[in-house]
């Protein structure tokens, strides 16, 4: 590998409680050692820098690992910026805008757009006819005609999520009985696991009081549960690699508890190898062809993504599997985690996972380079 200095990397992160004061440290901390063979300086920092302060010193404070330990200190404005802000609030999502909007023109470059909310994923993907089969029917939640309307559309019975990343948080099933009383289920903002049943009558009140000013997308509930009746599904990783292009990093099944509707891994779910729980519900045959379907869409969607958002890095992608086999399409994540490798035990990809984001960034740098330079 070498190692010639080229440029750094600074990861932009949300601040949380801890020493560090961020989340992901695990992560964050591999990046930092596999950098250096690459010729790259790795830090973190968060938007909070005063931009005034930015623009006269050009310098930010940050994190970065060495010598067995995290070491603050300052940093030149980064060549490449990575965003990895796991927003809470809009005065987060609006921190990060302001920072980058004050930044010094020309000095630096993202390391990859972000997707925008669900309905607008989920609009750009359904013109695609091959993947409009594999998409769930989404309407945005506008209180309750929108929510009247999609029980009648799917028969009493979905799902509101949020429209932006919330880990499984936040959700929730409907279920009108018929006999004027409605069960719901799901999570709540801290993402404990609820469920309670009251008057039909009540229900939009009770839905505007739980989605609040967040916007949510409302969706058919799909019975995505093994045999066991565990909510699961397949997360498949995609990255750009050394060259800037697309490839398939790994993927893992995320099985929750059966009460939480939800299989994402901050929910208390555990990641499996896909090929043998599969083959655990499904006859191997059907086992290979929804393997067969995961990989092709998930060579499909990455580039689809990039010609109507701009140019991206990495995607998490979801697929949920009915009990027939069918696949769909859930969502798409452009800050996706990495944990569920290290406990399916694909060390390789655990390894690929993030050593790519640095080779991509590497390849941006050079890119670089070489227009300075002609």
């Amino acid at each position: 590998m070498p190692s010639d200095y080229i440029g750094t990397l600074g990861v932009m992160v949300c601040r949380r409680t801890g020493s560090p004061p961020f989340a992901e440290k695990e992560y964050l901390r591999e990046l930092c050692l596999a950098s250096s063979c690459l010729g790259i300086t790795v830090f973190v920092f968060f938007p909070e820098d005063k931009p005034d302060s930015v623009k006269l010193n050009h310098l930010i404070s940050g994190y970065t690992y060495r010598r067995g330990g995290w070491e603050k200190r300052n940093f030149p404005v980064p060549d490449i910026i990575y965003d990895r802000c796991l927003f809470k609030n809009t005065d987060e999502t609006s921190s990060a805008a302001a920072f980058l909007s004050d930044l010094p023109d020309g000095r630096w470059s993202m390391w990859s757009r972000g997707l925008p909310g669900k309905i607008r994923v989920y609009n750009l993907l359904k013109r695609e006819q091959c993947l409009s089969p594999y998409l769930p029917h989404t309407l945005s939640y506008n209180g309750s005609e929108s929510l009247n309307q999609a029980l009648s559309l799917f028969d009493g019975k979905l799902f509101l999520k949020p429209s932006g990343g919330s880990h499984g948080k936040h959700t929730l099933y409907v279920h009108c009985t018929g006999n004027e009383e409605t069960v719901l289920q799901g999570r709540d903002r801290s993402n404990s696991i609820f469920k309670m049943t009251l008057p039909t009558g009540e229900l939009s009140s009770w839905v505007k009081k739980f989605t609040g000013r967040r916007r949510f997308i409302i969706q058919p509930y799909l019975k995505l549960t093994s045999c066991a009746g565990k909510p699961y599904d397949v997360r498949v990783l995609v990255q750009k690699n050394a060259r800037g292009r697309w490839a398939t990093t790994g993927m893992a099944v995320r099985q929750g508890p059966a009460e939480g509707m939800t299989s994402n891994l901050h929910g208390g779910g555990t990641a499996l190898p896909v090929p043998s729980f599969l083959e655990s519900q499904f006859s191997a045959p059907v086992s290979d062809n929804i393997i067969a379907c995961i990989n092709q869409l998930s060579d499909l969607i990455p580039p689809i993504l990039e010609g109507g958002f701009g140019r991206l890095g990495e995607l998490g992608i979801d697929f949920g599997i009915d009990c027939f086999g069918k696949v769909w399409l859930l969502e798409v994540n452009s800050k996706p985690g990495r944990r569920a490798f290290r406990q399916t035990g694909d060390i390789p990809a655990a390894k690929l996972s993030v050593e790519n984001p640095l080779r991509y960034a590497r390849y941006l740098l050079l890119r670089q380079l070489r227009r300075v330079n002609t």
